[in-house]
């Protein structure tokens, strides 16, 4: 299966995957005022850095499907080093959090 192996600063986060998925996703997002021209939308505006480690399923019974999370959004900082290899692997690990996907049927 398609996996993805994550480390920030050099410490494995996790590799996140299962045989199920149709998305999997790790994600890194910054937001707030990131530039000199940039125009907060309130004045005490900060800078916000973070990851999330996830994906959906994609089951034969569809109401069964999950978005699973391996790493929920964890704070970075300037300077944080993290790195995604796309693998193929015959394991990985146990996703932290699953929740009922919502799918309407017939769309």
């Amino acid at each position: 299966m398609l996996v993805l192996e994550v480390t920030v600063n050099g410490k494995r986060i996790c590799i996140a995957g299962t045989e199920d998925l149709a998305v999997l996703h790790a994600n890194v997002t910054a937001c707030g005022k990131l530039g000199s021209q940039t125009v907060p939308s309130r004045e005490d505006e900060t800078v916000d850095i973070f990851y999330t480690v996830g994906g959906l399923t994609s089951r034969r019974k569809s109401e069964t499907d999950v978005h699973v999370k391996w790493k929920s959004i964890e704070p970075l900082a300037v300077g944080d080093v993290v790195q995604i290899k796309i693998l193929e692997s015959p394991t990985a690990d146990r996703a932290k959090s699953r929740k009922r996907a919502n799918r309407e049927s017939g769309k």
